[in-house]
């Protein structure tokens, strides 16, 4: 996932990515402002109406902390931490890697994995990539393009020489290009498109709901071919080294609404994996 999805991550991914910041709006008012840099159209992530499960979860931890939430949004592409963070145009960024190189992150607030999707009538279960069936099913998996490297699935499927059954859908488009909706491959699993989509937890969840008792999830196993490659990943917030201060009283907010951003995750459809 070490990408778009690498990190949610943005994944995908960022996988995916949004950012959060701390201090100064009036002084006169002795106010505080929680900015956060979020993409407008990421969902279930963030959109600029404030719809994600990460714009909600910063209304959250804005709420703890006594802040005023304040979004400034950014598309979540290639070099999003350092065109935000980086620049002090935010002090925090949520959805990260914990222990994501160049920046001091707090504890995990949630972890998910890659999923395998199967329609439930078809009463499809993979215990690992050796899977015979894989190589006779239609498997969806995005396709990161020049957001970064191939996520973990992708890298184990080919590594057993899996790849003339592979669908790609795109996660992004190309700039000045509409969004494409990167829940459309669940869309192809519940039309019967493709047999099987390899998705990362968080995307798979929200999109899955749309097809109640229809769908299956399962977390992807662990690869041998690739010990050293996770497919489930500890995401945090993160914030400039030097904001270590700023790091700790986030922690003790995430303690301390942990059952709100748990019911937050859950009503998103999030799979948690321990």
């Amino acid at each position: 996932m070490q990408s778009a999805m690498m990190l949610h991550v943005r994944a995908w991914l960022a996988a995916a990515c949004l950012a959060a910041a701390l201090p100064v709006a009036d002084a006169a008012a002795d106010t505080r402002t929680l900015r956060v840099c979020s993409d407008p159209d990421n969902m279930p992530f963030s959109n600029d109406r404030q719809e994600g499960f990460e714009d909600k979860i910063a209304a959250v931890l804005a709420d703890d902390l006594h802040a005023t939430l304040q979004t400034t949004f950014r598309s979540a592409r290639r070099g999003f931490v350092r065109r935000t963070l980086q620049t002090g145009d935010c002090d925090v960024v949520m959805g990260i890697l914990s222990h994501a190189p160049g920046v001091a992150t707090t504890r995990p607030y949630y972890r998910s994995s890659y999923v395998f999707v199967t329609a439930r009538d078809r009463h499809l279960r993979f215990a690992s990539f050796d899977d015979e069936a894989l190589r006779d099913l239609r498997i969806g998996l995005h396709a990161l393009g020049a957001e970064g490297a191939n996520t973990p699935p992708a890298e184990a499927l080919a590594k057993r020489g899996v790849t003339g059954n592979i669908v790609g859908f795109p996660m992004f488009g190309t700039d000045g290009e509409t969004a494409i909706p990167p829940g459309r491959i669940i869309d192809a699993v519940a039309g019967g498109q493709i047999d099987v989509a390899i998705v990362w937890g968080p995307i798979a969840g929200y999109n899955a709901r749309q097809y109640p008792q229809k769908l299956d999830l399962l977390a992807t196993p662990a690869d041998p071919a690739q010990p050293l490659v996770p497919f489930a990943y500890d995401i945090a917030l993160g914030v400039r080294k030097d904001q270590i201060g700023l790091r700790d009283e986030l922690d003790g907010a995430l303690e301390h609404r942990r059952a709100d951003i748990l019911a937050i995750l859950n009503a998103y459809g999030v799979p948690l994996t321990d």
